[in-house]
Formats: C-alpha cells, sequence, structure tokens
C-alpha cells in the first residue's frame, strides 16, 4: 500500500501544496509535481505527520474536488 503525505512545496517564489508519495516526502527533497502547470523541480520544504493511503486520499479528493468556486 503506496502512503502519500501533505507537503508544502517551493520553487524560487513560487509556494503549493501538494500530496507525495512517502519515499519522496523528505523535507529538502527536490521532486517533479506530475500535473499541468507544474514544471521543473520543487523543494519539500514541510511534511506532515500523519500519511494517508492512497485509497483515502483519491477519495477524499473526489468528495472535494469542488469545494470551491473558481475566483477566475
Amino acid at each position: 500500500m503506496t502512503t502519500y503525505f501533505q507537503c508544502e512545496l517551493s520553487q524560487g517564489t513560487g509556494r503549493t501544496r501538494g500530496y507525495i508519495e512517502e519515499r519522496g516526502a523528505k523535507q529538502g527533497v527536490m521532486v517533479e509535481i506530475k500535473d499541468a502547470g507544474f514544471h521543473g523541480l520543487w523543494r519539500v520544504d514541510a511534511v506532515a505527520d500523519t500519511g494517508l493511503s492512497e485509497e483515502k486520499m483519491r477519495a477524499d479528493h473526489a468528495m472535494n474536488r469542488n469545494a470551491f468556486a473558481s475566483i477566475a
């Protein structure tokens, strides 16, 4: 079972959060985000203490996908 951890990520002045597989969820590691609009390597700045199973992460994502209206 794959475990994911929510991480704070940075690239230059850019900041974001995302779920990273346990193998890359280590402070200081450089990771690639496989999503449109994110290019290059991002530094892991912080890692949550508790991880989620892939099944739980995907279920939470599906349930909250449209939780916030677009501000565009």
